[in-house]
């Protein structure tokens, strides 16, 4: 299941294929009510008539405060089976996608996320997925992504559609403060869907994107770097997020505020304290993987989940 916006139409021909050679049975890509002849003849291109395409036309609703939450959940809806992938049009995804789909509803699994490999060509891209692969290995677990199989009826007796309803979009000028700038739809559903069943983060790329991703833009990372400011973060706590995740912006925006309040001599000792904390942990972190590897070598239990990924449930 897919959303498709109108101005996408440019992916539908790059992605489309790769979601079709999966070989699902029934393939469901939600639009705009009406359609722009643009992106029906993209669709129609790229699947090149295949009959097991459908095309859902999601009308407007006033209710839904961000569009796509409810665009999602209209194709989750009307998909045929019972066990959904899902996940966004700029998206090549590959075969490993579905052993996601083959895990969901087994064993109580009602969500197996899997992971992406970010694309979009620049710099920044680059060195996210290095850190990725990093942040994998020190913490030994895979991460949640927008790559997602579910299984349908555990969706609908967990999430409750009026709350989700209240989701602002990200780019609303309020979400500064606490949680909530960071989550999007996709996001709030998992966590709806843990409070009752298994949520799986498999460690295997199903797919790759075209484009930057939604966090890693100027506007969200904007967003970010003032949302930190007013939570108090320290730069001890932003510096190695911005670095980690290239996010420069961010980082910048974040030091203009403090600037702003404390000004450039607070920073600069923030800066110091910033570098010789993130030092001291990495020196703890190599000392106990030292630790453990040695406890290893002397036949000692490993505390590292054997599969290689993270199980969520209550």
């Amino acid at each position: 299941m897919l959303a498709v916006a109108e101005r996408d139409a440019y992916l539908v021909p790059k992605s489309l294929p790769s979601w079709l050679s999966l070989g699902a049975k029934d393939v469901v890509l939600c639009v705009d009510h009406p359609v722009g002849s643009q992106l029906l003849e993209a669709i129609r291109s790229a699947s090149g008539g295949d009959d097991r395409v459908r095309i859902l036309e999601v009308p407007e609703n006033k209710e839904w405060l961000f569009r796509q939450a409810l665009v999602r959940r209209t194709g989750f809806r009307a998909a045929k089976y019972d066990k959904v992938l899902t996940g966004d049009v700029d998206l090549v995804v590959n075969q490993n996608c579905l052993k996601a789909v083959e895990m969901v509803g087994e064993e109580n699994v009602g969500l197996v996320s899997l992971e992406k490999r970010r694309g979009g060509g620049t710099l920044g891209e680059l060195i996210r997925n290095l850190s990725k692969k990093a942040v994998k290995v020190t913490k030994r677990r895979a991460l949640f992504t927008g790559l997602y199989a579910l299984y349908k009826p555990y969706w609908l007796d967990t999430e409750k559609e009026e709350e989700v309803k209240m989701i602002p979009h990200p780019h609303s000028a309020d979400l500064l403060r606490g949680a909530a700038r960071y989550l999007g739809e996709d996001v709030i559903l998992r966590d709806y869907m843990r409070k009752r069943h298994k949520v799986v983060y498999l460690p295997e790329v199903g797919g790759k994107d075209l484009r930057i991703a939604l966090e890693d833009r100027p506007v969200v990372q904007r967003k970010l770097g003032e949302g930190y400011f007013l939570d108090g973060r320290s730069l001890s706590y932003v510096l190695p997020r911005s670095i980690l995740y290239a996010r420069g912006t961010m980082l910048g925006v974040f030091c203009d505020l403090v600037v702003r309040e404390h000004g450039g001599f607070f920073l600069l000792r923030e800066f110091v304290l910033s570098i010789v904390g993130t030092l001291r942990r990495t020196l703890l972190l190599l000392l106990r993987e030292a630790g453990e590897d040695g406890n290893q070598l002397r036949g000692g239990r490993s505390t590292s989940p054997q599969s290689g990924m993270e199980r969520e449930s209550t």
